[in-house]
């Protein structure tokens, strides 16, 4: 079975389960995209931050993470030759630790792993960002990094997704997965039963659960964080910051977007105040700034911090494709894993 024979039911319209549809759909499988939600990527995806990059770790603490990102980083530049201009809401980051010391050391490491990277002083960084009234001594500075919106490159890839013809039905939640024997057959909503011969669960936490139901654990766990979205006038990064305890950039057209630890239902609301309170020390005082919105989503993250992207074992034909971070990676494993569902396939 193999081309425009095999269906494929892809569980989760986030921006990991749009990659894998457009990947299978232009190789030429029937491809169906079922998304919970009634509008598109209004769960993890649509609550990520979108920093597509490596700028900030060390690559010595995951290095074998730190690679896989590093070859997802690669495949951006393929996807944006194919479907055309992203949606970048920034281009490049300032990077800057706690102390000097620890960023020239950051800076090393990247380095040595052959990220385009170097030190810039407070006067190079004074013109990067004019608005930055407390800048560092020094800081480091990542031309290739970027960020880019999660919720507007998922739909664009489920437009591409469509264009071959790939069905995308929205407010339609997967009740349970359907069997015929080992085998999988297709599965079941509130309004029928969706057959197929292949089923993707790229649906977060939900892929747990789902696999669940037929006695299979897999090793995803919930870990919560926050989104906050500010209005600026005038917008005054043109860039990625992280330093003075924050994740900040531009949005895409308006405002500041930044990302932060949950740090409890209950302190949310202080959370959001925090974070107002150090962007105004942090850039110039006549922004006029104030918090638009606040979310706490949870990010699916695996057990050995690598993607889950298999056939899952016992069932035929159930393929998971879960994996943090999405943004990152959703373009590689969306390929990868169109590769591994075909070619097994053929």
């Amino acid at each position: 079975m193999a081309g425009n024979s095999l269906h494929v039911v892809v569980v989760g319209a986030g921006v990991l389960g749009a990659s894998t549809a457009w990947h299978l759909a232009r190789q030429g499988a029937r491809v169906t995209v079922l998304e919970r939600e009634a509008g598109l990527a209004q769960g993890v995806t649509g609550h990520s931050y979108g920093w597509v990059g490596t700028a900030s770790r060390l690559p010595s603490a995951d290095p074998e993470r730190f690679s896989l990102e590093q070859q997802a980083l690669a495949e951006y530049a393929r996807l944006g030759r194919t479907l055309g201009p992203l949606p970048v809401a920034a281009q490049g980051a300032l990077v800057w630790l706690d102390s000097e010391q620890e960023t020239l050391a950051l800076l090393a490491e990247q380095q040595a792993a052959g990220v385009r990277m170097c030190a810039v002083a407070r006067e190079r960084i004074g013109e990067l960002e004019p608005a930055l009234v407390r800048a560092p001594e020094l800081a480091l500075w990542a031309p290739d990094e970027f960020a880019l919106e999660p919720d507007l490159l998922a739909r664009q890839l489920l437009a591409a997704a469509q264009a071959h013809g790939a069905r995308l039905v929205v407010d339609c939640e997967v009740q349970a997965l359907s069997l015929r024997g080992a085998r999988i057959c297709g599965v079941r909503t509130a309004e029928a039963v969706i057959t197929a011969d292949v089923v993707v669960l790229a649906n977060a936490i939900g892929a747990g659960k789902l696999s669940a139901a037929l006695d299979m654990r897999l090793p995803v766990f919930e870990d919560p964080a926050v989104l906050l979205r500010f209005d600026a006038r005038p917008v005054p990064l043109r860039h990625l910051l992280y330093g003075q305890s924050l994740e900040l950039r531009p949005g895409l057209g308006a405002g500041l977007v930044s990302a932060a630890d949950f740090p409890g239902q209950d302190r949310l609301q202080a959370l959001g105040q925090a974070c107002l309170d150090e962007i105004r020390r942090l850039l110039h005082p006549s922004l006029e700034l104030s918090l638009r919105s606040l979310h706490a989503v949870s990010r699916p993250k695996t057990v050995d911090g690598l993607p889950l992207r298999r056939f899952l074992p016992g069932v035929e034909g159930l393929y998971v494709n879960v994996a943090h971070p999405g943004v990152i990676l959703a373009p590689l494993l969306g390929r990868l894993a169109s590769e591994e569902i075909l070619g097994a396939y053929r």
